[in-house]
């Protein structure tokens, strides 16, 4: 080796210590930092014409690609449960208890025993007060539970907005990213801290959204959905988020909104095509997924129940059911029905018998008052097994016998006899046979000779709970709304004067005994909505259990999301320690690192002191 050669290759020893040093020194000085890897340097021979003559210092990562794909993977779903735990946690503070203690089946519990005293004491106006007292604060609690719901889908919805513009600095930032990186590294420059900041805002964007990527042979990287929506391809994709806004007159978002694209997360690509990710299904897994689960399915589901339990406790006070009586021509026979005191809303049963297969049906007819809400879908009833007809009763009865006859078919046959009369009657058992007619009617007036009460409205004493569907189903929404009855506030001797001739005696039980017995046997139907089925169908229970059942479906569930958010992190926690332990910064050895680095550096030094004290022997001689 020549003295030129010895001493390029120790200045190029020299350079290549200095630049390690500085990779030694930025590994100390970021050990800790998020998403930073440990850096090393190595070497790499320049080729001369009479061989080696030099060394280039070449900056390298300590990275595991395998492990890092597999920490990728499991971001989302970590940040999915997490999201779905911190909300479930809520509600079930909400349904579970209030500020006082009370959740609605206490708060209904201590309503059910105020009305037991008062079929002990009708006459007792202390136990009159007390009851009212009850209803109010039950009435109350079924207000802020509502309340509480909708201001976890707000805060979700807000959320989403939230999130929506942070993926969009996140696909901005990786395009940036891999233009700088692909650019960089085809002039020959390092890229290593580069890349920490692309797999840093990768990481980021996998705890919104399910991701996958894939690296090109120049360095850049695509990033998708695991759906196939393209995230970073040669730009970054951009989403659009359109707001639900305020919450409408009953405290929640109409059903339409979704036909207006409002509530949408949508990407838009030159004007021409609109991908729509929530109804397409391009959210499968990370926050974003999970928030609007929240805001469309399990938070809709607690507002429903909460609904079905104010809608449930409205009509067993004041509805009441008039069942037909028989009626026959020829062999026909069926029923005659009363339909005076109907409301819009209220419902009239039938039930038959196909006679060739035995099987026993149900329809349901619902009172409308305007046609423009027709038709209404079998869903306007939470009995999974009934057909569902609106009829329009603003053109009298004989319209509405007309409506059902069509409804019908010509194995029956419906007339109306006389006055407010409906008669349905079977085929004489060719095909059908009417096995019962009835209807629940909503008491309006106060003391018209039924037991029944309209204790709890919607707020004003006229504003009756109905069931109706002419502005949307009333019942959306009802538990924010519900109230005592002010007439009744105004004068509690109502809750046992039934009637008026004969005059109701101070100390009858009649009408506080039938409330009662209508709070704890009425077994209601509750909806799929309500999401408590495991089949997807309704289900039949009372009050008082539907409301254990409700606090009891969200202590497990939030519960399970705790668990299952636990069990994740484990597997997230694992992945991260592993990904620390190859890319990772160990200060001891990198302050080692540096004790070698003086040594080679003095190593150096040396060759190069000699060199020149030979190079200065030759110029001598």
């Amino acid at each position: 080796m020549t003295i030129g050669s010895a001493l390029s290759i120790a200045v190029a020893g020299m350079q290549l210590n200095q630049t390690e040093t500085g990779v030694v020194a930025q590994n100390i000085a970021r050990a800790g930092q998020a998403g930073y890897t440990a850096k090393r340097v190595g070497a790499v021979d320049f080729q001369g014409l009479q061989g080696a003559f030099g060394l280039k210092a070449v900056v390298h990562r300590e990275f595991d690609k395998q492990i890092w794909s597999q920490v990728l993977q499991s971001t989302s779903p970590t940040s999915y449960l997490e999201t779905q735990q911190t909300y479930l946690s809520q509600l079930d503070q909400f349904m579970g208890q209030t500020d006082n203690g009370a959740s609605v089946p206490s708060a209904l519990a201590t309503f059910d025993q105020s009305l037991h005293a008062l079929v002990t004491s009708p006459e007792d106006v202390s136990s009159r007060m007390s009851l009212l007292e009850k209803a109010q604060v039950l009435a109350s609690r079924l207000n802020q539970a509502s309340d509480d719901v909708q201001s976890l889908r707000t805060s979700a919805e807000s959320e989403i907005a939230d999130q929506v513009a942070k993926v969009n600095a996140l696909t901005a930032q990786i395009s940036d990213l891999n233009s700088r990186i692909v650019g960089q590294a085809n002039a020959g420059q390092d890229v290593s801290n580069l890349l920490d900041a692309r797999d840093e805002a990768v990481k980021n964007l996998s705890s919104y959204m399910d991701i996958g990527t894939r690296e090109n042979a120049d360095g850049h990287l695509a990033v998708f959905t695991t759906s196939g929506l393209s995230l970073v391809s040669d730009h970054g994709t951009q989403f659009e988020f359109d707001s639900h806004g305020t919450l409408n007159a009953n405290r929640v978002w109409s059903d339409d909104d979704a036909d207006r694209g409002v509530g949408t997360i949508r990407v838009v690509d030159d004007g021409s095509q609109v991908v729509d990710l929530i109804s397409s299904g391009a959210l499968r897994s990370g926050s974003l997924a999970a928030l609007v689960e929240l805001r469309d399915v399990t938070l809709v589901q607690a507002q429903a129940q909460l609904d079905d339990i104010a809608a449930g406790l409205a009509e067993a006070m004041s509805n009441h059911t008039v069942e037909g009586t028989a009626a026959s021509s020829g062999a026909a026979e069926g029923f005659d029905l009363d339909l005076t005191g109907l409301q819009s809303g209220n419902r009239v049963t039938l039930t038959h018998r196909d006679v060739a297969s035995g099987e026993d049906r149900t329809v349901t007819f619902i009172r409308v008052d305007d046609a423009g809400v027709l038709p209404l879908s079998d869903s306007a009833t939470p009995d999974p097994n009934d057909t569902v007809h609106g009829i329009d009763f603003s053109g009298g009865t004989a319209s509405v016998a007309a409506q059902i006859q069509a409804a019908l078919g010509a194995s029956f046959d419906v007339s109306n006899p006389s006055g407010d009369t409906l008669r349905i009657l079977g085929d004489g058992g060719v095909s059908t046979d009417v096995t019962g007619l009835s209807a629940s009617v909503t008491s309006t007036a106060l003391q018209d000779g039924e037991t029944g009460l309209p204790l709890f409205t919607q707020g004003a004493a006229d504003d009756f709970y109905t069931g109706s569907f002419e502005v949307g189903s009333q019942k959306i929404g009802f538990s924010s709304r519900i109230a005592v009855n002010p007439a009744v506030i105004a004068d509690p001797s109502i809750l046992v004067t039934w009637q008026t001739s004969p005059a109701t005696e101070a100390g009858d039980p009649t009408r506080p005994q039938a409330l009662l017995d209508r709070l704890e046997t009425l077994v209601f139907d509750f909806g799929s909505e309500t999401g408590m089925s495991a089949e997807g169908h309704g289900f039949s229970a009372t009050l008082a259990d539907f409301a254990d059942r409700v606090v009891s479906f969200w202590g497990a569930a939030s519960s399970s999301a705790a668990s299952a958010y636990d069990s994740q992190s484990i597997i997230q926690s694992n992945l991260e320690q592993r990904m620390e332990a190859v890319s990772g910064v160990n200060v001891d050895q990198e302050l080692a690192r540096l004790i070698q680095l003086q040594s080679a550096y003095a190593a150096n030094a040396r060759v190069m002191t000699t060199a020149k004290e030979m190079l200065d022997a030759l110029m001598r001689s």
